[in-house]
C-alpha cells in the first residue's frame, strides 16, 4: 500500500464521524500489545492553543536529550502533519508503514460489532502510540482531538495534563455549558498526576479542582504559581519574555511565533516541562529552553507566507480562535487595509464568527476549502448581509464582499487587488497551506502578473 492509498483510505474513515467510546481505540490497542504503556505520555487538552503547546512542550523535551514524539490533530495539508518524532514530521514512507503494521488489527475490529467500524482520530491515535512504541519513544506530547472523557488519546494514562482554555465547543457531544463541557474535559486527569491550567474561568476552575481532589493530582494555577512575568511584542519577530516557573524564572525568552495568545501558552509549556524533568530527577535548563524555541515552527498559527503585501495564514476554526486572530489582526496592523478569506466547516458556528471577520475587513472572500465539510460560499454570504444589516457602528463602511470558488482562486484575486502595505489574511477551516505558500512564494519572486485569473 502506498501513501495516497492510506490517505484515500483514511479519508473514507471521516464518515464514520464521531462516537463517543473508549471501546475500539481501547481494543486495538489490545490487539497491538498495548504500546500506549511503554512510553510516558503528556496530554494537552482545551479549546485553542492546544497544538501550539503540544509543539512548545515537545521541542523543549527533545533540546533536553530526551526522546520525544508529537501528536497533534487535525493536519492542514498532509496527514504526516500530526506525528513528528525528535523534532522532525514524520515521511510519508514511515507513515504508510505504521498504517499497514496495523491495518490488520483494524480489518478485526471493524468484525467485532464494537458500535460500528473504527473512525479516523481512533485510527490515527493507535497510530501515533504504536509510533512512539516502535521508535524507543520516552515521552508522547498528544493533543487531545474532541477532547475529554470520550477521547481516543484518553485511552492513556497521563503523568502531566496540561489545560489551555475551555469554551463551547461539541455541544452536541460535551454538553452545552462550559460547566458540562469543562467535567468532560477532566476527565483526562489520571490518579496521582500533575494538571497546570492557563484558563482563569472560575466555572472551569472549581470543576478541575472538585476532579483533581478525586484523583490525588497536583493542581498548578497560571497567575498563582506560573506566570508571565514581562511580554514584550516584537512585532512581526515574535515575542522577548520573562516566564515565572514553579521551578525557576527564566527571562529574556525569544518566541518565534506571533499571537498574543502565544506568551501564555508557550508558560504553560515551561511549567509542564519543569513537572516532567522533575519527575526525572531533571531541571529546565534555560539554554535548552531557548534552544528548544530558536526554530520552532507551528504552521497556520498566524503564519506569515508573504511580506509585501503581507499574507497571513491562520486555522482559526471555532469563535474563540476567530476572536483572538481578528484582535491580533487589529493590533498587529492598525490603520492598514485588510482583506480577509474566510472559509468555515458546516458544523462550526459560523454565524458567530463571520461578526468578528466582518469587523475587521475591509474586503471580505468567501470561500470553500477542499473539504467535503466546509460550509458554500453562498450560505456564507447570506450570513454575512444579515450579520451586516446589524453592525451599529455607522462610521465603519462595510467591506465589500466577494465569493470565490476555493481558497487558491481566493488569494489570487486578494493578491491583485491588494497593494504592497496592504494585509491578506487567510482564515477559518484552511487547507493546502503548502501550496499556497509556494505560490506567494513563487509570485514574491516576481511571477505575479502572470498568476491571475
Amino acid at each position: 500500500m502506498d501513501f495516497a492509498k492510506v490517505t484515500r483510505y483514511l479519508d473514507d474513515c471521516l464518515i464514520f464521524g464521531i462516537k463517543p467510546s473508549l471501546i475500539r481505540i481501547n481494543k486495538i490497542l489490545q490487539l497491538l500489545g498495548e504500546p500506549h504503556k511503554n512510553t510516558d505520555f503528556i496530554h494537552i487538552v482545551g479549546t485553542n492553543g492546544k497544538t501550539s503547546t503540544t509543539f512548545m512542550l515537545a521541542n523543549i523535551l527533545y533540546h533536553h536529550s530526551i526522546s520525544t514524539a508529537c501528536h497533534v490533530s487535525p493536519h492542514i495539508d498532509s496527514y504526516t502533519e500530526r506525528f513528528w518524532i525528535n523534532g522532525e514530521q514524520i515521511p510519508e514512507k514511515r507513515f504508510t508503514g505504521i498504517f499497514e503494521e496495523i491495518y490488520p488489527d483494524i480489518e478485526r475490529i471493524n468484525k467485532m460489532g464494537l458500535g460500528g467500524p473504527i473512525t479516523q482520530f481512533e485510527i490515527l491515535t493507535a497510530m501515533a502510540f504504536k509510533l512512539a512504541e516502535t521508535e524507543n519513544i520516552r515521552v508522547m506530547v498528544s493533543e487531545a482531538g474532541m477532547g475529554g472523557r470520550w477521547d481516543a488519546t484518553n485511552a492513556a494514562d497521563a503523568v502531566l495534563v496540561g489545560f489551555t482554555g475551555v469554551s463551547l465547543e461539541h455541544t452536541d457531544i460535551l454538553g452545552d455549558t462550559v460547566e458540562e463541557i469543562a467535567a468532560e474535559k477532566a476527565e483526562v486527569i489520571k490518579k496521582n498526576s500533575s494538571v497546570a491550567v492557563l484558563t482563569g474561568d472560575r466555572r472551569v476552575l472549581d470543576v478541575l479542582d472538585k476532579k483533581v481532589k478525586q484523583k490525588n493530582a497536583k493542581l498548578f494555577l497560571a497567575g498563582r504559581d506560573f506566570k508571565v512575568t514581562r511580554a514584550q511584542n516584537m512585532g512581526l519577530k515574535g515575542w522577548d519574555l520573562d516566564i515565572s516557573g514553579i521551578d525557576s524564572c527564566y527571562n529574556n525568552i525569544k518566541l518565534p511565533v506571533l499571537g498574543d495568545y502565544q506568551p501564555l501558552n508557550l508558560s504553560l509549556a515551561v511549567v509542564l516541562a519543569e513537572l516532567y524533568l522533575g519527575t526525572r530527577g531533571r531541571e529546565l535548563d534555560r539554554g535548552r529552553l531557548a534552544g528548544g524555541l530558536d526554530d520552532l515552527y507551528i504552521k497556520g498559527r498566524f503564519e506569515i507566507l508573504m511580506q509585501q503585501p503581507a499574507v497571513i495564514a491562520d486555522a482559526a476554526h471555532n469563535p474563540e480562535g476567530i476572536k483572538n486572530f481578528a484582535g491580533n489582526v487589529s493590533g498587529y496592523f492598525k490603520g492598514r487595509k485588510i482583506t480577509v478569506i474566510f472559509a468555515v466547516l458546516k458544523d462550526k458556528d459560523y454565524r458567530t464568527m463571520i461578526g468578528d471577520v466582518l469587523k475587521i475587513s475591509d474586503t471580505l472572500i468567501l470561500t470553500s476549502s477542499l473539504n467535503s465539510r466546509s460550509l458554500g460560499s453562498g450560505d456564507l454570504e447570506t450570513e454575512a448581509l444579515r450579520e451586516l444589516s446589524r453592525f451599529q457602528d455607522k462610521g465603519r463602511l462595510p467591506p465589500d464582499i466577494y465569493k470565490i470558488d476555493n481558497i487558491e482562486n481566493s488569494l489570487r484575486f486578494a493578491l491583485k487587488i491588494s497593494e504592497v502595505n496592504d494585509i491578506i489574511c487567510i482564515t477559518g477551516s484552511i487547507t493546502n497551506l503548502e501550496h499556497l505558500g509556494n505560490m506567494v512564494k513563487r509570485l514574491s519572486q516576481g511571477d505575479r502578473e502572470n498568476s491571475f485569473y
